[in-house]
């Protein structure tokens, strides 16, 4: 199992000078092309100057890997060009010339145009988009192989007064003979009055999501047309693989406004939670997990002591309740247990259960069958539960009506990096047909840290701060009404100390695996962080003592660049960067660590 650190722990060993973090400097194999023309690269114009626009059009990443092919990525030069680069024979090699970008020297002169967009959504299928107005379908054919010629055939305006857009995200799905292209555009528009008075803000980011379908895979057109605003702009947004809901990460609610097929109906959205329960309800006992522990919170009534509490475990059983009161869980466990590493704790009217992991798999639920929990990552949303628990379950109506010891942490406890708004974080679930916000996760004070795809035929997947970690929380294609959306698939622990520390840093981005995370700043360094490993011998802390048995490596590679790093793609093997002129690979599977 791996070592477990509290708050004060991570701190002290991260401050340390023999710990269980490790900056190493070994050397990496590292490739480099020379690329004869440079990439095409557009900057924020004058009339791009918003914190909306700085989110949504400030980090593009000019790099495009095929996920299909995965030693394979592609730029866009400044002639418009699609060109590949791939990894053969121990070097990074180029191909002539793909595919040209039509009426690249008309679309360049479109005021306040944004960078042009390649992503791949099928085998066989890719969406470019100009940054001018216009979205481009290309059939590939087998990418694999090196003769096959690219066509486009699909190519149109898709936004009125042909407007600039980025491309957020593409999905391709099949029903029957029908194929389907879902295509998320994203740009921001200057409020007018009305808007101004109803949003409370000077701009909004809009979200156009177009439906591109054929009938042969031929002949395609355009289906469907649904648009979006958002108060504030937002961190991520992406299709489930069925093109049906959309998932959205951002510090407001985004909601529907128009749809070419079905009036939008404009409603209050329920602010309902992951489990879908009704705001006014209460769960009985809330819950959250890393790849180590589940950690269980209850409130009893007062009065209660610790003499009162019994408990009966097993490896993949659970009886834990009041003696001659309420059972407060029992049933079948989710996954097996270390009954010796799990432990209970009192304080007051809560009760915290700790139940060790023998495996680090992501639980849906405590108790298989049980409902009355919720899990969530947010201490807040835990607090505020139990607030109006501890109301419920006091033996005596309004006990303490002047009882203010309410807080929840010590603030003087919190560092400058630990900042975050106090604004709604949420994490939405959005139903493309109804136009309702089926889920919805307060993400309270989790930062946001980064995306990454981890799997072909899944959303990216979301890491956000939890305490000092990075949590890997996945959204599911396939969800039933009263299950959560999203799961916990892996943790980078004090890896919020560690982006934090890196001020220059422009993309972060995980392997498909977990195996490391890479920070890549703005001009030359990369900082490869390294999922813990067992060490020989173990080590203490010189502070506190605590035994350490992983060390965590976070390896830096200083690259020749003297031009910005613009782009970024990562496999399980390799580690692909570019700036304007020159491209790199950086081979991280065959290094010693």
């Amino acid at each position: 199992m791996a070592e477990k650190f509290d708050l004060q722990i991570k701190r002290e060993l991260l401050d340390s000078s023999f710990d269980g973090y490790k900056l190493s400097l070994d050397s990496l194999p590292t490739y480099s092309l020379q690329l004869g023309i440079g990439i095409e690269k557009v900057d924020l114009t004058d009339g791009q100057y918003s914190y909306h626009h700085a989110k949504i059009l400030g980090q593009h990443n000019h790099l495009a890997l095929d996920p299909w092919n995965q030693q394979t990525v592609y730029y866009i030069d400044q002639l418009w060009r699609i060109n590949k680069a791939f990894i053969a024979d121990m070097q990074l090699n180029q191909t002539e010339s793909i595919l040209q970008i039509p009426d690249s020297t008309n679309q360049k002169l479109v005021p306040e145009r944004v960078n042009l967009c390649l992503q791949f959504v099928s085998m066989e299928m890719a969406v470019v988009t100009d940054g001018a107005g216009k979205l481009h379908l290309i059939n590939t054919g087998n990418r694999g192989e090196s003769s096959t010629k690219w066509t486009i055939v699909y190519s149109h305006d898709v936004l009125d007064d042909s407007k600039p857009f980025s491309l957020t995200y593409t999905v391709y799905h099949r029903e029957g003979e029908t194929h389907s292209v879902e295509c998320l555009c994203s740009y921001v528009v200057e409020t007018n009055e009305e808007q101004k008075e109803k949003y409370k803000t000077s701009f909004l980011t809009v979200l156009e999501w177009i439906s591109i379908s054929s009938e042969d895979n031929k002949a395609w057109s355009l289906k469907r047309h649904r648009r979006l605003y958002g108060r504030k702009p937002f961190d991520y947004a992406a299709f489930d693989q069925s093109g049906d809901c959309l998932i959205v990460a951002a510090e407001s609610d985004v909601e529907f406004v128009y749809d070419s097929i079905k009036p939008v109906v404009v409603t209050e959205n329920v602010n309902v939670n992951a489990s879908n329960t009704a705001p006014e309800s209460c769960p009985e006992y809330t819950w959250n997990q890393n790849a180590e522990d589940v950690n269980i919170q209850f409130t009893v009534p007062e009065g209660t002591k610790k003499s009162d509490i019994y408990m009966t475990l097993t490896h993949n059983k659970v009886n834990f309740g009041i003696k001659n009161g309420k059972v407060l869980l029992e049933g079948m466990l989710h996954g097996f247990v270390d009954v010796d590493g799990s432990t209970w704790i009192m304080e007051k009217q809560m009760i915290e259960l700790t139940l060790s992991k023998q495996s680090g798999e992501s639980w849906q639920a405590v108790v298989i069958g049980d409902n009355r929990g919720e899990m969530t990552l947010d201490p807040a949303v835990v607090e505020e539960i139990h607030q109006r628990l501890a109301g419920l379950t006091s033996y005596e109506m309004n006990p303490d009506p002047e009882k203010t010891d309410n807080q929840p942490f010590n603030a003087q406890q919190l560092e400058e990096c630990d900042a975050f708004p106090d604004d709604g974080f949420g994490l939405l679930r959005i139903d493309g047909n109804s136009h309702k916000i089926t889920h919805k996760t307060n993400l309270g004070s989790h930062q946001w840290l980064f995306q990454s795809r981890l799997e072909i035929d899944q959303p990216p997947a979301l890491c956000l701060r939890h305490d000092v970690d990075g949590l890997m929380i996945q959204p599911q294609n396939t969800v039933k009404e009263s299950e959560t959306p999203w799961h916990h698939t892996a943790t980078f622990n004090a890896f919020g100390y560690v982006q934090a520390s890196k001020q220059q840093r422009r993309f972060s981005i995980c392997a498909p695996d977990s195996s490391y995370v890479a920070i890549c700043d703005c001009v030359r360094h990369i900082y490869i962080y390294r999922q813990p490993t067992a060490i020989l011998s173990p080590l203490r802390n010189r502070k506190t003592g605590q035994e350490v048995g992983a060390v965590a490596k976070q390896q830096l590679v200083s690259l020749d660049a003297v031009n910005n790093i613009i782009g970024i793609q990562v496999t399980n093997d390799y580690i692909f960067v570019t700036t304007e002129n020159k491209l790199y690979c950086i081979t991280v599977k065959s290094a010693v660590v």
